[in-house]
């Protein structure tokens, strides 16, 4: 296939493709990016840069014979990639006033870049999410929603950071390590509109935790890799099971022995299962009746062996699955619960066809779908009406049943869908947060997975291999939009 994109042919293209990445210095990830997002034709058509790392640019782009220029108003000619580094004004000690007028000026500059942009080419922004003391400020997230009124928000990578700092000194507050910065993707197109209007920031309401009553472990990094073990045969049964080694970390976390753990989207019970191995209560709902009894085998067999003789100690934790739709939940229905663990459906991606992991799966005869039930959440085609269901769905349950001051965290991951990107897991945040306080993300890096050249020769598109676990606290106090 002709590459018409860049300089790369296929065994060069394929790593770019994965949509997490270790640090490995500045000077090779400007190169990565600026090798990628060019196509070296003519040497009047270079590259933008902001930052405070010009002559590195400068050097990589007189090496590949690409035009630079750190001067957008005054560079005459046409752009074909405009990088912007804020890693170094961005910092844990800026202050939100500060950061506004950052914002200010790097959006004055993307616009500046829109009308020099060659059609269908890139912006890309480096960019971290920062924690105040105990205030948590995702300024990627905000920024990219300016950004995308500009220009089409295409995709994003993580950088993860071999150092792993920890500078969570008060542990009674959440906190991961300091280890991940965001690589975010733009292109011009005909999605894009090219002007930006001010608007209110979106992210910055209940975002100051409150103090828990016991200290925290730090236990979750902000980034990890974690290998699930092979799925059971039951377990393969379900298209969208998330682990319960997953699990048991977020547990561990947030939880004492004892408490009680929920999960409304319940599956096959991956949360209840770890609950009970660590010694705590797995509670929850699940709609599909199918699943819902192989959940409460798997958690029974747990419990009371059928070869009990084996496994002779007597477990005092206990268990309770309904085949429900956790929007008809009733107080009494379960215990006051400590910490709420779930994966929601990744809006209706099951139900599209010809996706690689559903041919598979029809192959053997297994489901490509959580059920036919038009209550399904996973069955409803509009976006904006699937978020809304679901965030109702979690403030009903938050209301109903949550501790004041209890935690709960949501594996979910971004969404590529028919050459659109939707933020999924950003846009839950900002509606979560109206009633929620957010806490610093971590991401499940996944490398057991073979990477496709999706868009190759033509554009970029990542393989998505990694899903946030976003956490929230509940309020001790009904939460005050800020």
């Amino acid at each position: 296939m002709l590459n018409k994109f860049n300089n790369l042919n296929s065994k060069e293209w394929l790593p770019f493709q994965k949509s997490w990445f270790k640090f490995d210095g500045k000077e090779k990830l400007y190169l990565n990016n600026i090798r990628f997002f060019t196509k070296i034709e003519k040497k009047i058509n270079g590259v933008f840069y902001y930052g405070n790392s010009f002559e590195i640019v400068k050097n990589i782009c007189n090496e590949l014979g690409l035009a630079v220029t750190n001067n957008i108003y005054r560079h005459d000619g046409e752009i074909q990639f405009a990088l912007i580094d804020l890693l170094d004004d961005i910092t844990d000690a800026i202050e939100l006033d500060e950061y506004k007028t950052i914002q200010y000026r790097t959006m004055k500059i993307i616009q500046a870049t829109y009308d020099k942009m060659i059609e269908r080419r890139f912006l890309a922004v480096l960019v971290p999410n920062i924690r105040n003391k105990n205030t948590y400020y995702p300024f990627a997230w905000e920024l990219a929603n300016k950004i995308s009124m500009v220009y089409s928000l295409k995709d994003e990578k993580i950088c993860c950071l071999d150092n792993h700092e920890n500078t969570n000194l008060d542990k009674t507050y959440f906190a991961t390590t300091k280890g991940i910065f965001y690589c975010l993707y733009f292109r011009k197109d005909e999605k894009s509109s090219g002007v930006y209007n001010e608007q209110n920031f979106l992210y910055f309401k209940n975002n100051t935790q409150e103090k828990s009553s016991w200290p925290f472990k730090g236990l979750i990094p902000s980034w990890f890799i974690l290998k699930p073990q092979p799925r059971k045969k039951d377990e393969i049964l379900h298209p969208a099971k998330y682990p319960e080694d997953l699990v048991e970390m977020f547990v561990n976390e947030f939880t004492r022995e004892g408490d009680n753990v929920f999960d409304p989207m319940s599956g096959t019970g991956s949360t209840q299962l770890a609950a009970l191995k660590l010694k705590r209560n797995g509670y929850g709902t699940e709609l599909s009746e199918f699943f819902s009894k192989i959940a409460y085998s798997r958690c029974q067999e747990f419990l009371e062996p059928k070869q009990m003789h084996l496994f002779p100690t007597i477990k005092k934790q206990t268990f309770k699955i309904i085949n429900k739709d956790a929007r008809l939940i009733k107080k009494d229905d379960f215990p006051e619960i400590d910490y709420l663990i779930t994966s929601p459906p990744y809006w209706d991606m099951l139900n599209m066809k010809g996706a690689e992991n559903q041919a598979k799966r029809l192959e053997k005869g297994l489901k490509t779908s959580y059920s036919d039930d038009c209550d399904d959440l996973g069955n409803i085609a509009n976006y904006e009406e699937f978020i809304a269901e679901l965030v109702s769905v979690y403030f009903y349950i938050i209301d109903t049943l949550l501790k004041p001051g209890a935690y709960l965290t949501i594996i979910v991951k971004n969404i590529k869908k028919k050459g659109v990107n939707y933020p999924f897991a950003w846009d839950l945040t900002k509606k979560l947060q109206e009633k929620l306080i957010l806490l610093p993300e971590a991401f499940w890096c996944q490398d057991d997975i073979t990477v496709a050249p999706y868009g190759y020769g033509n554009t970029w598109v990542s393989n998505t291999f990694h899903q946030y676990c976003l956490s929230f606290q509940k309020p001790n106090k009904s939460a005050n939009n800020l």
